[in-house]
């Protein structure tokens, strides 16, 4: 039987050269190729370069970001549908996160729903990029409005352009820092990692010392310029980002244009290949974005089949195709409906959404073929399915 996994990273001869390069050379902690990677993401993005700062990973930079913000007692709206780490990193730094329904066509947070939340304890609002498809922009005006900080969650959105400018541009697109995601699955990946862009001077300076134990100097810093010991300014977390993966990020960027040409070559095929199905709906992407292509998550319109989304899924991993869910409200986690006590009216569109929602394979290696094969399991499966 055929098996197409839910997701394949793209490596290349790069990869394994730039990190022979970085083994070679005997460093292989945060050194010098980390501020090559910096650089290298700062000229991409359009933005200087000492407004990057590298982590170990996107739930990282937000811990540090919330840290920084002085967060600790205050409110942070989070959108009900993402990946846990806003509201835990919430949590961790003593404050309560608020969370609000998602637009039930975009799947990103409810500006509307934002606004109820809004009062004299919110410090933050953490707009996802879901999928890499960005989210209603009146969010920017409502916080801005009242002094609220934007920490934009771009884990899926290396690559996302808003009105022609790319995420992580934070000044021209009116944010206060922005966080990405380099895990395995990511259209940029180097494994593990992460970065923080942020103009904020005095966050900066912070969490430039907090990512390493509050260092006021590493071990770099140290050998390069001959320096013994270093002194604690401020209580950190260990958070820093290797050489090791800075390589791979270094080879990944190289080819990063040519991996998104592939990644839209495949999403193109779905639309070809399923467009005309009453029994699905596929990604609506905001006019003002260009979509970085990191999901093909598909909505099954319930009411016209027969069987659930469970079941949907099985039939496809029994036909040899990896899916996911993206996501899982961030309520419905056992641990989470004793903290955050949900009111499930609330959340009228998370709910359906969630009962629809199935992620499709989405990669450069992903053939012509092999989405084709995908798809006709998708027909097949209305066909047979549909009431």
């Amino acid at each position: 039987m055929r098996k197409i996994p839910f997701y394949k990273p793209p490596i290349t001869i790069h990869d394994y050269l730039e990190v022979f390069r970085t083994i070679a050379s005997g460093w292989l902690t945060t050194g010098k190729r980390n501020f090559e990677f910096s650089r290298k993401l700062a000229e991409y993005l359009g933005i200087e370069e000492r407004n990057v700062v590298l982590v170990s990973s996107c739930t990282a930079g937000l811990h540090l970001l919330f840290d920084a913000f002085d967060l600790k007692g205050k409110e942070i709206i989070i959108p009900a549908i993402t990946f846990i780490s806003p509201v835990e990193m919430a949590l961790l730094v003593g404050a309560k996160p608020i969370i609000v329904d998602v637009d039930y066509d975009c799947i990103t947070i409810s500006p509307e729903e934002v606004e109820k939340k809004i009062n004299n304890k919110v410090g933050a609002v953490i707009p996802t990029y879901y999928g890499g498809n960005s989210y209603d922009r009146k969010v920017l005006e409502i916080a801005s409005s009242k002094g609220i900080v934007i920490i934009e969650d771009a884990a899926h959105a290396f690559g996302t352009k808003v009105n022609d400018v790319k995420v992580g541009n934070v000044e021209k697109l009116g944010v206060d820092a922005t966080v990405f995601s380099f895990y395995a699955t990511k259209t940029l990946h180097t494994g593990e990692g992460g970065a923080v862009i942020t103009n904020n001077e005095r966050v900066l300076d912070k969490i430039k010392k907090t990512r390493l134990h509050g260092m006021d100097h590493n071990a770099w810093s140290r050998y390069q310029n001959n320096l013994v010991g270093y002194d604690i300014t401020e209580v950190g977390f260990k958070y820093n980002f290797p050489d090791i993966l800075a390589s791979v990020g270094i080879a990944q960027l190289r080819v990063f244009e040519k991996m998104q040409r592939e990644r839209k070559r495949v999403w193109d095929l779905y639309f070809r290949y399923l467009s005309d199905l009453d029994t699905i709906r596929l990604p609506k992407i905001r006019e003002n974005t260009e979509t970085s292509y990191h999901l093909f998550t598909i909505r099954l319109n319930t009411e016209m089949w027969s069987i659930d989304k469970l079941t949907f899924i099985k039939l496809l991993n029994d036909r040899g195709i990896g899916t996911s869910v993206h996501f899982t409200p961030v309520y419905r986690f056992t641990k989470y409906r004793e903290v955050l006590k949900p009111d499930l009216s609330e959340f009228k569109n998370s709910e359906k959404i969630f009962s629809e929602i199935v992620s499709l394979p989405i990669y450069p290696s992903l053939s012509n073929r092999e989405v084709e094969y995908i798809c006709g399991v998708i027909r097949d499966l209305s066909k047979k399915y549909k009431k």
